[in-house]
């Protein structure tokens, strides 16, 4: 069984079955589609037992794989893993704390809005600098940095990128608080 043909196959189709989840002490390790597993804490296995889960797998503009989420069904809807795991609220995202799409243990899930979901997120695959938001101002030559907080957009500009960098930082530390990310 699997994911093939349709974007999921949901228990209760036909050709699905749920595969058994492994328990190794306090972890769990939720079998997926694609050769993929899924890692929750084994207390939240009653909350996922007897789905099928899917790999969702997101790629970069290059081919490269972003992440992978495990998927599945519930009454006919789809359902992300970590969002049941986590109980995410409608109109909530649910933040994986380093990243990983299929660590799904409660310590690295948080509730999050959508912009503390992206104050999160990974360096832009279009940055040129190395340094998130940090690039070369076209106009001036130098280093601006920039950074977004509560609908509103900061900037300054530096002529060593190591001071773009650590302004960045000191602001991502002050706004974006618990969700900041330097890289």
């Amino acid at each position: 069984g699997g994911c093939r043909g349709r974007p999921y196959l949901f228990a209760g189709d036909a050709m699905t079955t749920a595969r058994e989840i492994r328990i190794e002490g306090e972890l769990a390790y939720v079998p997926l589609t694609q050769g993929y597993e899924a890692v929750i804490d084994a207390a939240d296995v009653e909350l996922v037992a007897g789905m099928l889960w899917c790999a969702d797998v997101r790629y970069k503009k290059d081919g490269s794989i972003r992440t992978v989420y495990a998927v599945g069904g519930d009454r006919g809807r789809t359902v992300l893993l970590h969002r049941v795991i986590a109980g995410t609220p409608v109109g909530m995202e649910t933040d994986h704390r380093d990243r990983d799409g299929l660590n799904n243990r409660r310590s690295n899930l948080r509730n999050a809005t959508i912009a503390q979901n992206r104050q999160n997120a990974a360096i832009s695959a279009d940055n040129t600098s190395g340094v998130k938001g940090v690039c070369r101002d076209k106009w001036t030559g130098k280093w601006k940095a920039q950074i977004s907080a509560n609908g509103r957009r900061y900037e300054r500009r530096f002529d060593a990128i190591e001071d773009a960098e650590a302004w960045r930082s000191a602001q991502a530390a002050h706004l974006h608080k618990e969700f900041a990310r330097a890289s």
